[in-house]
């Protein structure tokens, strides 16, 4: 019974040794065998299975000894000359080897591993010895078979060794092949799998997303669709609002036309086109004297007076604009210094005022020869004439007033050099705003020259009667210094900012005082402020230096040819309301009277705010030194002193 238990143990511990011998772990297999071997040491079949593992795990040395013990044991077992020649042939102790086989040989004739291996053995050593191997040779070193029938039938086992060894052979290169094209195939086969799988993820985010822009142009076509028809009832809305507003134009313009035909019937000086050709000769270019976008002007003798006749251009609707624009305006107002319209043509649009011989004030100041006969005294006049003609317009009842195009172009000089405001074609009426309470017109399409346009206006649509007091502050700057237009406020701030204005005044206009250069450059740059809320008022602050500055420059001189008592008479504006007597020190208040400095301080710190003259409230306690006419009081007094 305990023998049965001993095989049964010996035969496990040989099967797991088998096992893991399958499955290429030669240690564990070696230990195995190891423990077969300590329960059975006679067992050839456990030294020869762990000289297996030994020689696959290269330790060549303890195969040798475990194969050699395995022969030893048991003389008759092959796979112990087996091993043992395996092992010496791979130490390549190749005769040792083929004696080797030799013996196995002998166990069995017929086993093709020992033929195949006596086969590889001879090969070797005759290719150690430089020459081929051949069937008799092994013939002569297995010496000499029972028979030769035997010898015969090694032959062909030999032949059958060699066919199955072909066949083994290319049935390992096709079973090498196999596995390698199916591991390409498994490589293959994974990465598609790889690419199935990451094409059907980006398919679902793909889908996801497409589902999501779905909502959003769902969403957006909804919104569109409520867009449009909003839109349009809004287009129905404003078509039926254009319908109204085109019948409503073509009303107001057969009004206008009835009321142009009124006005200019009014004025009884209705011309016809006949009268017309015949006093500018048909119109000849050597009588035009001037031309513009909108149409060209022409001197012309008319029921026996000079005349210039202004031709508009009849398809162009701005002309047409501007010719109902100035019949509106000059039909209705009178004033020194705006030019007169004596008439006009409705059917030619064609307007006639009186003729000034002298031509504008930019023919002067663009000439250096006719600047000399501009002297400061006559320029400071023309300021003065400018100022009052604008005031005029701007206090204009029931609605304001605003020229929008004041430049030297458009100032023209009688015979006398007396000053006129001409060009009315742009000019505006001004309304009251219903938003900020502001005076004003609003276009979108801001029109005059860039040079002389209030910046707010061009920025904002806005035109006031701050915009003329911008264009009146270029207007006066040009005048003191006789320079362009262009950059003409930076070339004096920076004169005044040194102290160097002197280096900059037109000397053509003779020696200037410097209190009155001084003046005016001070009060047009106030003038041409960015913001039209920091410019001065023009018929307050304005108005009252520049009259003081034009009564004082037109005082003659003590070598005039005045009478004792003429000279004598003190002028009335040098008198001091308050005090009754000469003033020593003016200065203009809100009202836009001049009083003594100290008298008006006193009526103020005595809690007045109303004016001393008007009785009106004073719309603010600040007071601008009049220094033209302090300057002109000095002079007279000086006069005074000469005479006396």
């Amino acid at each position: 019974m305990q023998l049965g238990y001993e095989s049964a143990a010996l035969g496990v511990k040989n099967a797991a040794g088998n096992e893991f011998f399958k499955q290429k772990k030669y240690h564990e297999a070696a230990m195995h065998y190891t423990r077969a071997m300590k329960m059975s040491p006679k067992d050839p079949r456990a030294f020869s299975n762990r000289a297996q593992c030994h020689i696959y795990l290269g330790d060549f040395s303890q195969g040798l000894e475990d194969a050699e013990k395995c022969v030893e044991l048991d003389p008759t077992f092959l796979k112990g000359y087996l091993r043992k020649a395996k092992v010496q042939f791979l130490m390549e102790r190749y005769e040792n080897a083929l004696a080797t086989y030799l013996e196995g040989l002998r166990c069995d004739p017929n086993n093709l591993e020992v033929v195949d291996g006596l086969r590889r053995c001879a090969a070797c050593i005759k290719r150690a010895n430089g020459s081929d191997f051949e069937l008799k040779e092994l013939k002569e070193m297995s010496g000499n078979f029972q028979s030769e029938n035997d010898f015969r039938k090694f032959e062909k086992a030999m032949e059958q060794a060699a066919i199955f060894k072909k066949e083994a052979s290319d049935e390992r290169l096709m079973r090498i092949e196999s596995e390698r094209m199916a591991r390409t195939m498994e490589e293959h086969l994974s990465g598609v799998h790889q690419e199935l799988e990451r094409l059907k993820k980006q398919h679902a985010e793909v889908m996801e997303k497409l589902e999501k822009a779905n909502e959003h142009i769902q969403g957006q076509l909804s919104e569109s669709r409520g867009q449009y028809e909003r839109l349009l009832s809004e287009h129905d809305h404003l078509l039926h609002e254009r319908n109204h507003a085109v019948r409503e134009v073509q009303e107001l313009r057969q009004k206008r036309g009835q009321m142009l035909s009124v006005l200019i019937t009014s004025m009884h000086c209705e011309f016809s086109s006949s009268e017309l050709e015949c006093a500018t000769e048909n119109f000849s270019s050597s009588l035009k004297i001037g031309e513009g976008g909108f149409g060209c002007v022409y001197r012309g003798t008319l029921r026996n007076m000079a005349v210039a006749i202004k031709v508009l251009k009849p398809d162009n609707l701005q002309g047409q604009s501007q010719f109902e624009q100035e019949v509106a305006i000059l039909s209705r107002v009178r004033h020194p210094h705006l030019v007169t319209l004596l008439g006009a043509c409705l059917e030619s649009s064609t307007l006639v005022y009186e003729f000034l011989p002298n031509g504008s004030l930019e023919d002067f100041l663009a000439c250096a020869e006719k600047r000399r006969s501009l002297p400061w005294q006559t320029r400071i006049r023309i300021i003065a004439e400018i100022c009052s003609a604008l005031t005029f317009l701007h206090k204009n009842k029931p609605h304001p007033v605003v020229h929008g195009d004041l430049k030297p172009a458009n100032i023209l000089l009688d015979v006398n050099l007396v000053s006129k405001l001409s060009d009315f074609g742009i000019s505006r009426h001004l309304l009251q705003s219903s938003t900020n309470n502001t005076i004003m017109c609003l276009t979108m399409h801001p029109m005059g020259t860039l040079q002389y346009m209030d910046p707010e206006y061009f920025a904002t649509g806005e035109l006031t009667c701050q915009s003329d007091v911008y264009s009146f502050g270029i207007v006066v700057l040009r005048l003191l210094t006789g320079k362009p237009p262009d950059g003409i406020k930076k070339i004096v701030e920076d004169a005044v900012l040194k102290g160097d204005l002197n280096s900059i005044v037109d000397t053509s206009a003779g020696e200037w005082p410097d209190v009155y250069a001084q003046q005016l450059a001070h009060l047009a740059l106030s003038c041409t402020e960015p913001s039209r809320k920091c410019r001065p008022d023009l018929s307050v602050v304005v108005w009252g230096v520049v009259e003081a500055m034009r009564d004082a420059a037109t005082i003659p001189s003590a070598s005039s040819s005045r009478s004792v008592s003429d000279e004598n008479c003190t002028p009335s504006y040098f008198i001091c309301p308050i005090f009754q007597d000469v003033m020593n020190d003016p200065h203009i208040a809100a009202d836009g009277f001049t009083y003594e400095a100290e008298a008006i301080r006193s009526w103020l710190d005595g809690g007045h705010d109303t004016s001393p003259m008007t009785n009106m409230r004073l719309e603010h306690e600040e007071l601008i030194p009049n220094r033209a006419l302090r300057s002109a009081i000095q002079e007279w007094l000086q006069q005074q002193n000469m005479a006396l």
